[in-house]
């Protein structure tokens, strides 16, 4: 149903932020990051090879263009460290399983104070105790009796929102659909919504009375039926 309407949720992540010892900077409480004497900052070092210059990534600070000398205790000088979070969540109507939603900037923050990333939730939707789902179709199984079958009857039918008014007409085989227009599930990505497919399964009824056994041996033998 949360699925089916939609809802606020909260979850709880594990993720790399700015490391607040040392406000991302990677290097010890009183001590700065140095200019990597090898690239003298740029990250990259130039070799040539007769007529070719090739540049390459710095083996000496890696590409970052600075060496940390008194790494910070709490990232090891990479500037993140593991921080819990609770992060709120809006699920819009008409999601189901495998849908994905994207919160921008809840991801894992970049390295040396660059732009977090977002955070991707993929949804899993459990089945419903009654309803079942197909596309934006709400499907469902109502007994109905052999009278109400035979006879016909207006009954009650549970939707997602109530309950609806459905009519049996007479001589309603079992197995027969009806189709309740709008009442399914809403169009995650427009207007509109599904409908509520409903099965009636004609229910034989059991443990039958001494007078209702009579009854039904009178009406197969009008019908020219055989009954022992």
């Amino acid at each position: 149903m949360d699925a089916v309407k939609g809802t606020s949720t909260q979850i709880d992540l594990e993720k790399l932020e700015r490391c607040k010892e040392c406000k991302g900077a990677g290097a010890a409480a009183g001590t700065h990051p140095e200019t990597c004497s090898r690239c003298a900052g740029r990250g990259t070092v130039t070799q040539s090879s007769g007529f070719f210059t090739i540049s390459t990534t710095c083996p000496q600070c890696r590409g970052a263009g600075r060496v940390i000398k008194n790494p910070c205790r709490a990232c090891y000088g990479t500037g993140r460290a593991k921080t819990r979070k609770t992060v709120s969540l809006r699920i819009p109507a008409g999601v189901e399983t495998g849908s994905r939603l994207r919160l921008r900037g809840e991801g894992e923050e970049g390295d040396f104070g660059g732009p977090s990333g977002d955070l991707y939730v993929f949804i899993h939707v459990e089945p419903h105790e009654f309803f079942e789902r197909e596309g934006y179709d709400v499907l469902c199984q109502i007994p109905i009796s052999v009278t109400q079958a035979a006879l016909g009857a207006t009954i009650e039918v549970p939707t997602i929102d109530s309950k609806e008014s459905v009519k049996i007409p007479k001589g309603t085989q079992s197995g027969k659909i009806f189709r309740l227009k709008g009442k399914g599930v809403a169009h995650l990505k427009g207007i509109g919504r599904g409908d509520q497919v409903i099965q009636v399964l004609v229910k034989i009824p059991t443990n039958l009375t001494k007078k209702q056994e009579e009854l039904l041996k009178e009406f197969a033998r009008l019908t020219g039926e055989s009954a022992s």
